[in-house]
């Protein structure tokens, strides 16, 4: 948990763990694990409380409130990564970090615990070969495959475990605030700025920031980044002086920035410089032996938190989930089971599903072997690619155009199926 003291530009960012079955309190009295000698701020002014992978917060009965991501508190609330929490001059921003664990390999999220196809086995391995260097990552792949998870792993895997793990997304603001949220801003840059704010960059100072769907970044704050980037100093909105930050980057994107760049809606220096690797996700209709596993997953861990006992997957019900195209992937399986829990008694039956995943043109024909076809596919693939190759004399950039693939999506395909560049 990173609490910057905004009035107190001497003291700076201070960092608090809630270890677990722990708590951190804030307010005026000197009992408080952060202690904040502000009129603003009632002695006993709010408590935030961690069990296993749930952190919630709630207001202690205060004079002036508990504000989450600008909305105030009025009831017990379930704290996220990147969360805000604003308490009279300060402003605390809750970070996933290795003491957020409560065993190892284990943060916030757990679906990463379940990795039994051999494409995800493999985003695995590179994630442990490559998590404790300082490269910046760029993550690739569909909406709800679980990006956000890899780069969790990236930073428990890091020597920046111990410190916070940030996230944005960046399509979910619009260039001013985005700018202001990465940077932080000072008292009066603009109507409105009351106080100074730390930025998402300043916050993540020392640990991790995970920039999620990047490619929706507009140009003109890519121009910015790339100078973070390259110099490690943030500018805050309405300062004049620069301040040094020490983060890693991880970014995930749904679009291919080969092609945005190639047509002038990303910048090219800026794509060299955050895909220092690149990892691509698969969707979850080419995982298919994962979804069953994840089913049961989903199904404990909802059963946790809606304190309820567990509840089993009838036949009719693993039918349905194997035979769906899963669009929404990862996320849409997730939400279908938390759904299900709900609605069904001590087995989840294909009733208790959403009516979508029964639709017969939402399925796989059931004469289809879903391993036959991957199977299928995968070797015309990798003979297309051969071909391509082949008659490009081995160059990839114009091998990757003749069969309409980017560079970089060529060059992950040839790795996935051991074509290896001649001897030179």
């Amino acid at each position: 948990m990173v609490v910057d003291h905004v009035e107190d530009a001497q003291r700076g960012s201070e960092v608090f763990d809630i270890p677990d079955e722990g708590e951190v309190t804030i307010g005026r009295a000197a009992s408080s694990t952060i202690v904040v000698d502000d009129d603003q701020v009632s002695r006993h002014h709010a408590r935030i409380r961690r069990r296993g992978d749930i952190i919630e917060i709630e207001d202690i009965n205060s004079r002036n409130g508990t504000w989450v991501n600008g909305e105030r508190l009025d009831a017990k609330r379930r704290l996220i990564s990147g969360d805000e929490v604003s308490i009279g001059p300060i402003v605390a921003v809750l970070g996933v970090t290795g003491t957020l664990r409560r065993a190892p390999g284990v943060g916030v999220s757990s679906e990463q615990l379940v990795a039994v196809d051999p494409e995800m086995k493999r985003v695995y391995t590179l994630v442990e070969r490559i998590a404790n260097t300082p490269m910046t990552v760029l993550i690739n792949g569909e909406t709800g495959v679980g990006k956000e998870l890899v780069a969790e792993a990236i930073h428990r895997g890091s020597g920046r475990r111990e410190k916070p793990f940030i996230k944005l997304n960046c399509a979910a603001l619009p260039e001013n605030l985005l700018e202001s949220e990465l940077f932080g801003y000072e008292r009066g840059a603009f109507t409105g700025a009351e106080r100074r704010k730390v930025g998402y960059f300043e916050a993540a100072d020392g640990g991790t920031l995970f920039l999620d769907e990047i490619g929706e970044m507009p140009s003109a704050l890519q121009a910015k980044l790339l100078r973070v980037l390259e110099r490690k100093v943030i500018i805050r909105v309405g300062a004049t002086s620069e301040l040094a930050v020490d983060v890693r980057l991880v970014a995930a994107t749904h679009r291919d920035l080969d092609v945005e760049a190639s047509e002038g809606r990303f910048r090219s220096d800026l794509l060299f410089r955050i895909s220092g690797f690149t990892i691509a996700v698969p969707p979850l209709r080419e995982r298919q032996t994962e979804i069953l596993p994840l089913a049961e997953h989903f199904a404990r861990v909802s059963a946790i938190e809606q304190g309820r006992s567990p509840a089993a997957l009838s036949p009719d019900a693993r039918e349905v989930l194997q035979r769906y195209r899963w669009p929404g992937n990862v996320r849409e399986l997730k939400n279908a089971i938390e759904r299900a829990l709900v609605l069904c008694g001590n087995t989840i039956t294909a009733a208790d599903l959403p009516d979508r995943l029964r639709d017969t043109n939402a399925q796989v024909p059931a004469s289809f072997s879903t391993s036959d076809v991957r199977e299928q596919v995968a070797e015309v693939e990798k003979a297309t690619i051969q071909a391509a190759l082949e008659a490009e004399d081995h160059n990839q950039t114009r091998a990757a155009r003749r069969i309409g693939l980017s560079r970089r999506t060529l060059i992950y395909k040839m790795e996935k199926y051991g074509l290896k560049p001649p001897p030179k």
